[in-house]
């Protein structure tokens, strides 16, 4: 099923920047603000699934975007110690106009008033802990139990809580997936021949999400990660116990049809700060090279994603998408950087 006359996208944009130098060019500022207006957005907007097709893309969606960034630099030498440090943060955030539909990507939604790629899914309100609190709650289907995770009843079909859980009337918008406040920075020290390098960057907002891959692990039998552990529901426990729980019950028919939906229960604040990378310096001295007839001789050690400071589960990337592979991996290495 195709659209017909779809065109390019078309994109205005304006921005105000400024550039400072100061104490002799020691110092240096530079910073932005900007204005941006998407028009015939290629959208694949939702069309009925009784027609059998794939939805198809279609200029429909107007975004505005508005953002700024800053980025401030300082370097100066103290008799043989030569440093230098740099930090920029930025921000953005998109906003969809008159779209003429509605996109479903996954956990995801892009609809008119909410952010670009908004979560959507269900709220919740903790789990079920006791029988008569199932009981008299609205479900999502027979198969709940107490120790899965309690939606609430939002909306149906006339406005109002209808006594059941469906994805028709009971999800909302949970807020933006993107990451706001995207920040980083250098520090670079010498002393004679010993050089310092120093990388780090993080995210200072963002609301993520821990996936089914992350918390029920399918492909290893069916075990659970250690951040699970001793914090779920569990008829074995006591009630203070379960009271205090985080996750809902240990069940594969949990797992596949009750408490992995998207839902506010899974997001976490995924803010972090990361030292991204450290390298430690030293060229040799002009004597102890003429021999070789070299220019330089450096040797280095450096080490990459040493360790980040954030709310991920254990073992996890924060600048890696949820998809079961995004894993820290530790880099190291050492070397001799040579100029003839």
């Amino acid at each position: 099923y195709n659209i017909m006359d779809i065109t390019w996208e078309t994109t205005e944009t304006w921005n105000v920047g400024v550039d400072i130098n100061l104490f002799n060019n020691r110092l240096s500022l530079t910073g932005d603000y900007y204005k941006k207006k998407t028009r015939d957005m290629l959208l694949d907007l939702q069309i009925p699934i009784y027609m059998g097709y794939d939805n198809p893309s279609q200029n429909a969606g107007f975004m505005t975007t508005k953002g700024w960034d800053i980025q401030a630099n300082w370097r100066d030498r103290i008799n043989d110690f030569i440093y230098s440090l740099s930090f920029n943060i930025s921000d953005y955030r998109s906003v969809m106009g008159d779209l003429s539909g509605t996109v479903f990507d996954g956990a995801t939604r892009i609809m008119e008033g909410g952010e670009y790629n908004e979560w959507y899914g269900y709220k919740t309100d903790g789990l079920f802990l006791t029988q008569e609190d199932l009981d008299e709650s609205a479900k999502l289907n027979d198969a709940v139990r107490v120790g899965d995770i309690k939606y609430l009843d939002i909306s149906g079909p006339d406005g109002i809580p209808d006594g059941k859980i469906s994805a028709e009337y009971d999800r909302v918008l949970l807020g933006g997936s993107l990451p706001r406040y995207l920040y980083g920075g250098n520090i670079h020290l010498e002393y004679k021949k010993f050089d310092v390098g120093i990388t780090f960057q993080g995210v200072g907002k963002q609301h993520s999400r821990i996936t089914k891959a992350m918390a029920w692990q399918d492909a290893a039998w069916h075990t659970f990660p250690d951040f699970i552990d001793d914090n779920y529901f569990s008829h074995h426990q006591s009630d203070s116990k379960n009271a205090t729980a985080k996750y809902p019950r240990l069940s594969q028919t949990g797992a596949d049809g009750i408490n992995y939906h998207m839902s506010d229960h899974w997001l976490f604040n995924g803010c972090y700060f990361r030292l991204k990378n450290v390298v430690l310096g030293y060229t040799l001295p002009k004597r102890a090279i003429n021999w070789m007839n070299l220019s330089s001789v450096r040797v280095y050690a450096s080490a990459s994603d040493i360790f980040s400071i954030d709310n991920y589960p254990k073992g996890w990337d924060p600048e890696v998408s949820s998809d079961g592979s995004g894993y820290i991996t530790k880099l190291f290495n050492f070397g001799v950087s040579v100029q003839f």
